[in-house]
């Protein structure tokens, strides 16, 4: 049964992102169509991950003392409305209105899934069950946006939409069908609190951690366009780096997610992590193609050593904590890491030049896992030795 929920779940997952995915490079075409200024562009995108980033710790605290399969239900099918109100839409302000509503339904989806999926998760095989997990969603993420084009091609903005909604409403039937009911293991016990984070410092250190490597790839994915088109790549070209990068880390998730153990997890996030930063340091030394796409290899294998292992630290952590709730904030951290990226190194190439982005992020990157390791150890989370929590 836990295997049979875990792909179901990762296919269900897939799904949402691949119709996510479908639309989001066409967003800043249609909003332009219906008049939309820079600003409300840039509006366009930020409210979908404020309002995610907001909602999903809010969503993760409700799930506590609620079933995780009617919750879930609810994200899909107001996803599958949702979709369609993108057709309706006539202004930009109605885009921006429609994003923040699409932001609250995800945070009623992923994020729980990913709960459903640590609470059923095999004993020993956390890290190859969120490593299966991380892998359905990266692979959505990549491919999204190479499907959207084709179904753009053949059948116009309004045609992804409507796959957006469809894709949706297959995935809410799937999980109505064969999902079973299921609820925290937090019943009757004390909710998760932003007090509770406070008093579990290990959980802080993650959370630093989770921020700073979203800040990192983040970054990669803004600026990563001006680079190689300053280096004379096509635009072809940087869209295959940016599905390079994500499709490596990817599909490299469920085979370090197998070789996840407690006793490991502090080495492999850093380890992932470091080789993360230095490649993004290392950006601007590309020089063609070939470089570049090197060099992307290299930051998503770091990814695919670290995110399973921090995802497998988080699970446990809400096996004292509560499950949805510290995952949500779990999954919260990462977006506020992918709003404030851009924005920042967006000053810091603004006063050094691009190249100091990339110089920035990496060394960001570099001392946020510093801090991460020296909260984790100093707590005595007992994750360096192998040993329990607290």
């Amino acid at each position: 049964m836990p295997v049979r929920i875990l792909w179901l779940l990762s296919a269900i997952s897939f799904v949402v992102l691949l119709g996510v995915g479908i639309v989001v490079p066409l967003l800043p075409v249609y909003a332009r169509s219906l008049g939309a200024t820079a600003t409300q562009v840039g509006l366009i995108f930020t409210c979908f991950s404020l309002s995610r980033t907001v909602f999903t710790p809010i969503m993760g605290m409700i799930a506590e003392k609620r079933d995780l399969r009617k919750l879930i239900l609810t994200g899909l099918f107001l996803y599958a409305g949702i979709a369609l109100m993108y057709i309706l839409a006539g202004t930009p302000e109605a885009l921006i209105v429609i994003r923040t509503f699409h932001g609250m339904a995800s945070a009623c989806v992923l994020p729980l899934a990913m709960s459903y999926i640590a609470l059923v998760a095999e004993k020993g095989k956390e890290g190859a069950f969120m490593g299966s997990f991380n892998t359905a969603l990266f692979l959505g993420m990549g491919a999204g946006p190479l499907l959207g084009g084709v179904i753009t091609e053949a059948m116009g903005i309004d045609g992804a939409f409507l796959c957006l909604s469809l894709l949706s409403l297959l995935a809410g039937i799937l999980v109505f069908f064969l999902v079973p009911s299921m609820r925290s293991s937090m019943q009757g016990r004390p909710a998760f609190s932003v007090r509770a984070i406070s008093r579990y410092s290990p959980m802080t250190g993650l959370l630093i951690f989770r921020v700073i490597s979203a800040l990192g790839r983040g970054s990669l994915f803004a600026f990563i366009p001006l680079l190689a088109a300053r280096a004379g790549l096509s635009m072809l070209e940087v869209g295959m780096l940016i599905s390079a990068n994500i499709f490596t880390t990817g599909l490299l998730q469920r085979p370090f997610g197998q070789i996840v153990t407690k006793g490991n997890l502090l080495k492999l996030i850093t380890i992932g992590s470091l080789v993360s930063a230095a490649a993004l340091a290392s950006m601007p030394l590309g020089q063609c193609f070939r470089s570049f796409l090197a060099i992307g290899l290299i930051m998503g294998i770091g990814g695919a050593v670290s995110i399973p292992a921090s995802s497998v630290m988080a699970v446990e952590y809400g096996k004292k904590l509560g499950m949805t709730s510290s995952l949500g904030i779990f999954d919260a951290a990462w977006g506020i890491g992918m709003i404030l990226g851009p924005v920042l190194m967006g000053v810091v190439s603004d006063l050094g030049g691009l190249d100091s982005a990339f110089y920035a992020g990496g060394l960001v990157t570099a001392a946020g896992t510093g801090i991460f390791l020296l909260i984790s150890r100093k707590a005595g989370s007992g994750f360096a030795q192998g040993d329990s929590l607290v």
